[in-house]
């Protein structure tokens, strides 16, 4: 039996923001400025393989205050009545067919206001390393649908975000492609049925989003990026980061989960850190994401970035969890707001601190896909300096995540061509590390072992890689490189 959309939850809404409209020349001029967003990730192998008004002069204890208190979710929207349509954007998206609520007390969502959004926007590049709704229509053909079984959830979000199972979400997100999409309305009733639990509502819109929307590199290449509808990014599979973020957002309005489409900067595709004695850059926006409301805490994810990767010339489609687990702090690493609401952390990061934050080392998929956490790796800065012993660590994501040696890799430091040092597990620091002298100049790598003479190497441990080394062929996986600079 079909379930109810749950009602919208109520949030109360904070103090209302004041977002400056750029006129449309301003958004023209940033076409050729916004070429620094939306690399999430760079991938190494080797071997085989609105800002908110604020009063002139804050009292300084209400400020302490504020600054101790748990940040206030983000603005809500404000609904306004439809303006004429003067852009050339499709009719209406037809009704969805959905079980009547419950409560008919509950009121129906509001028509957004569509955010304003950068005029340039680049995907992560992966390198080798409203309307009200209406009464519904007939029952749909269930024969031609894909069978749906309730999931229970698999692991309460209370616990731990981190190290969730999603593979029921992600695996129920794959029977819906695209080419079978009668109406948005109806994808998005589709894909939550059987979930309960917000977090896995949600995971099933990005998920779906990674499988069927890849990133418009003829736009992005030919300088033709334009703003796309829902229905357009549907129809065609294309789109930029305002497009996925402008779906996400759509499909998440039509199960009753509060999302909102946040623009700013993001360090991406083109982005290169800020050499000492560099002029501070003025903000510009370049990147789109989204903030959503998941059981009582809202979060940041970026379903763009999570959805795949360009590499050269073409888009590599793979599905980037990191982009939906991410804590604020996490994501704001990569992302700064136009809105500093949405940054979600108990004290706000300005400009400068971000733009000019050091850079980290480079890490690859692998580092995490293995679970390790990128604000846990040492040294965190991607410049090292030479002829030093330097202690270099990692550790998971969350206590959760298995630290056993059958449940790993063997993870190695090579500070020179065929010279592997092996971390070793701290059971009271809860982290791998050794410490090793780095070279002349030159990059310091962290491997996996991936495989010895051609089989699976988890669980192979240290003594078995030491009793290997030199004897068997061996594969290794990037996931971390470090810059030996003399400029220390």
């Amino acid at each position: 039996m079909s379930r109810p959309v749950p009602p919208r939850r109520g949030v109360p809404p904070p103090p209302p923001r004041a977002l400056p409209t750029p006129e449309k020349d301003d958004l023209e001029t940033r076409h050729i400025n916004g070429l620094a967003a939306c690399v999430a990730t760079i991938n190494i192998r080797s071997g085989a393989g609105s800002t908110i008004s604020r009063s002139a002069s804050p009292n300084p204890a209400d400020l302490s205050r504020l600054l101790a208190r748990r940040p206030p979710p983000p603005p809500r929207r404000v609904s306004t009545p439809p303006t004429p349509n003067h852009t050339g954007l499709p009719p209406p998206p037809p009704p969805r067919r959905i079980p009547t609520p419950i409560n008919a007390n509950v009121p129906s969502l509001p028509n957004a206001v569509p955010p304003t959004i950068p005029s340039r926007r680049l995907p992560p590049v992966s390198p080798n390393l409203n309307q009200p709704s209406t009464p519904p229509p007939p029952p749909v053909n269930l024969a031609s649908k894909p069978g749906v079984t309730p999931i229970a959830p698999n692991f309460p979000i209370e616990a731990c975000l981190q190290c969730q199972d999603f593979s029921g979400p992600d695996h129920h997100a794959s029977l819906f492609p695209r080419e079978s999409v009668a109406s948005l309305q109806q994808l998005a009733f589709d894909l939550v049925e059987p979930f309960d639990d917000d977090v896995e509502k949600a995971r099933a819109l990005f998920a779906w989003l990674s499988y069927n929307i890849s990133y418009d590199t003829q736009a992005l290449f030919s300088g033709n990026v334009r703003h796309k509808t829902p229905e357009e990014t549907l129809s065609s599979g294309l789109a930029v980061c305002e497009g996925y973020a402008g779906l996400f957002e759509h499909l998440a309005d039509n199960i009753g989960l509060q999302a909102h489409t946040v623009t700013g900067h993001g360090k991406g595709l083109g982005y290169t850190s800020l050499r000492p004695g560099d002029p501070t850059p003025e903000m510009q926006g370049n990147h789109a994401w989204n903030c959503v409301l998941i059981g009582e805490e809202w979060h940041l994810i970026d379903p763009c970035w999570g959805a795949g990767a360009v590499s050269g010339m073409s888009y590599e489609a793979k599905l980037a969890p990191k982009w939906f687990i991410s804590s604020p702090a996490e994501f704001g690493r990569r992302h700064f707001p136009t809105d500093p609401s949405y940054q979600l952390t108990p004290e706000e990061m300005s400009w400068d601190e971000y733009i000019l934050a050091p850079e980290g080392p480079t890490l690859t998929v692998h580092f995490d896909d293995f679970g390790f956490h990128p604000m846990l790796v040492h040294p965190p800065m991607k410049q090292i300096p030479n002829r030093q012993f330097i202690k270099f660590s990692m550790a998971k994501r969350c206590e959760h995540m298995s630290t056993a040696e059958i449940d790993n890799y063997v993870y190695v430091i090579s500070t020179k061509e065929r010279d592997f040092t092996p971390l070793v597990f701290d059971e009271e620091e809860q982290e791998w590390s050794v410490n090793a002298f780095t070279p002349r100049g030159g990059e310091v790598t962290l491997y996996a072992v991936e495989t010895v003479n051609n089989e699976d190497a988890k669980g192979l441990g240290i003594a078995g890689f030491t009793k290997a080394k030199g004897r068997k062929q061996m594969t290794f996986i990037g996931m971390a490189t470090w810059t030996v600079s003399t400029d220390f």
